[in-house]
């Protein structure tokens, strides 16, 4: 993506993909409101991305 440009609403960015998860209710509840509180609207996602890419440095990378 240039510098300064950012993608529209209901564009994905190139490299990216859309996912979805099981996962209890109440804890989706909680984590979404804890994001929001601290980060701001609309920043789940870069802060799942951060989560994983951290799990990921933590566990070694990705192992065959």
């Amino acid at each position: 993506m240039l510098k300064g440009l950012q993608p529209q609403l209901g564009e994905i960015e190139v490299g990216k993909i859309k996912t979805s998860i099981n996962i209890d209710e109440n804890l989706w509840k909680d984590f979404s409101i804890a994001v929001l509180q601290k980060e701001g609207g609309r920043k789940l996602s870069d802060v799942i991305e951060t989560l994983i890419k951290q799990y990921i440095k933590k566990n070694g990378g990705m192992q065959k």
